[in-house]
């Protein structure tokens, strides 16, 4: 039902031309995902409406963390941690989708400016050294992160139709973390922005998982004692079990 209400209004607005100044409207099926025992990934449907031409590009970018980054070196035949560099502002996640590839829209400058595109990622720290040196640390965060399947090089596709309607569809992983997620919608004309929106995805616990995550954080102390006393009431148990059944 909510599906249908979504479409119906934006119908609405399409036909009755009560888009005004706005170049562009966008909206979620569903913004929320709810991490559960069972959770084994999420979909999420993302649509809009463009006011006359343009390229439509989205850019998802998870909960933005500081990490520590270790370069390894080779030493006497044994791989060996040589230095570190701390960086902030680095997103948790990121995917870009667009109704066509970014190096032909043409538009280096606005997708430098928004960040939009792997190689467009601005993270914070480690300013005092070389800017070759700091590029180098950058693509290691981000070739990890691919690897960890946080960052999606290959770009996603958004489908416009009959030149106003657009859709696409962001995945998400098992192992997604929780926290507010930004989606930024460009819309894009001669390589200049003609129309922008911001958008969030919610993403948090949910059930038993939820209340566990409370308990620990809030009484950790006492989530800890009683944690270990259960590992040996249990492991007691367990081996109980097992001499009966070898009597």
């Amino acid at each position: 039902m909510k599906i249908i209400i979504k479409i119906i209004f934006l119908t609405f607005l399409l036909s009755k031309n009560i888009m005004g100044k706005e170049k562009l409207f966008v909206e979620f099926f569903d913004n929320k995902i709810s991490i559960d025992v069972g959770f084994t990934g999420a979909k999420l449907s993302f649509f809009g409406a463009i006011e006359g031409s343009g390229d439509v590009v989205v850019a998802v970018s998870g909960p933005r963390k500081e990490i520590k980054v270790r370069k390894k070196q080779k030493n006497m035949g044994v791989w060996l941690n040589s230095s570190t560099q701390n960086f902030s502002d680095v997103p948790s996640f990121y995917f870009v989708a667009a109704n066509r590839p970014l190096k032909e829209i043409d538009a280096d400058t606005s997708l430098q400016i928004n960040q939009i595109g792997l190689n467009n990622l601005r993270f914070a720290g480690a300013e005092e050294v070389e800017t070759l040196q700091r590029n180098s640390w950058k693509e290691g965060i981000i070739d990890t992160m691919i690897k960890l399947g946080r960052y999606t090089p290959e770009i996603g596709n958004i489908q416009i139709t009959k030149g106003k309607l657009f859709k696409t569809e962001f995945n998400f992983s098992s192992d997604i973390l929780e926290g507010e997620y930004i989606v930024d919608t460009l819309l894009l004309n001669s390589g200049n922005v003609i129309g922008a929106k911001r958008s969030f995805i919610d993403v948090s616990k949910s059930g038993v998982g939820e209340k566990i995550f409370k308990i620990a954080g809030e009484n950790s102390l006492e989530y800890g004692i009683s944690s270990v006393l259960f590992a040996i009431l249990f492991g007691l148990f367990a081996n109980l079990i097992i001499r009966k059944i070898n009597v």
